[in-house]
């Protein structure tokens, strides 16, 4: 009996040491004054539970209600408000939550463009080729180029989770160069993957309008660009709230990541496009001229 009772507590002993930190700032507890415990959430301090400022996503707290509405209003509340969206980090990160999002928004349009596509190819038996050599074409081929670009538009699934995966840990590396990382990396790519979410819809409308619609390039770059901006603006904050720091080494941090995410949509729209947004292509008649005979 006495080796009972003394074995009952190591079990609580073990689970209040994992959590000396609070779960949303990441600083350790000062006492037990300073703890505030939670009852469906990981413990805080005292000056995070008292911050009004903190809203946790509807993602990750509104489980008993439906998938579909909660990813509706956590798109909202990132759009909206962004600063607020990233204060509280639930450790260790569901990754699968967070990747079902965002797939949620990125392979819906990219299901709807690949069907608006492949209706046309099946009229026009097969896939078209490139109307006219673009940048990755002049350098390596059109016929080439073509392949590559149905390949990448095929591998978008794929895409999702390494983009999701290396972007996380550019921003982390980012951070830890720079004075460290108050939280894990699991913590910085769920930073990464969130604030990228409205970003990802517009690149999935992107998707739509250049296989569907055949949208102009100078559209194209007008719209890769509000997502490109936005997308930097909201990864400053995600990284800079998420880990407890400033706003100005949040958005040194971001670039990176932000770079990544942009070279991506560029190199799959000089693919698409057919020529370079904002650039004339003239046509010199004497390349054509053919000499009497």
């Amino acid at each position: 009996m006495a080796a009972t009772q003394t074995a009952e507590p190591r079990p609580a002993r073990a689970r209040t040491a994992k959590q000396d930190r609070c779960a949303r700032c990441g600083e350790a507890f000062e006492g037990l004054d300073d703890r505030r415990t939670q009852v469906r959430a990981p413990d805080l301090c005292r000056s995070c539970h008292l911050d009004p400022r903190a809203r946790a996503l509807p993602l990750e707290t509104d489980l008993e209600r439906g998938w579909l509405g909660r990813c509706v209003r956590t798109l909202g509340q990132l759009i909206i408000s962004p600063s607020r969206s990233f204060r509280a980090v639930e450790e260790p990160v569901d990754h699968g939550r967070v990747l079902a999002f965002l797939a949620l928004l990125r392979l819906s349009l990219w299901l709807v463009a690949m069907a608006w596509g492949g209706q046309g190819w099946a009229l026009d038996d097969g896939p078209q080729g490139l109307d006219r050599p673009t940048v990755v074409g002049v350098l390596a081929g059109a016929q080439f180029a073509d392949t590559l670009r149905l390949w990448l538009l095929m591998m978008v699934p794929l895409g999702l989770p390494m983009l999701y995966f290396f972007g996380g840990i550019l921003g982390h590396l980012g951070l830890a160069l720079t004075g460290g990382a108050r939280r894990s990396i699991g913590a910085s790519m769920r930073a990464f993957g969130l604030a990228l979410a409205p970003a990802l819809l517009l690149v999935g409308v992107l998707d739509v309008l250049l296989i569907g619609v055949g949208v102009e390039p100078e559209v194209w770059a007008v719209i890769l660009a509000v997502a490109v901006v936005s997308s930097l603006w909201r990864l400053a904050f995600a990284l800079s709230r998420t880990h407890g720091t400033s706003l100005f080494r949040g958005l040194l941090v971001a670039l990176l990541p932000a770079l990544l995410f942009t070279s991506a949509c560029i190199g799959r729209g000089l693919l698409e496009l057919e020529r370079l947004p904002f650039v004339e292509v003239e046509e010199d008649p004497d390349e054509y001229y053919i000499p009497e005979i």
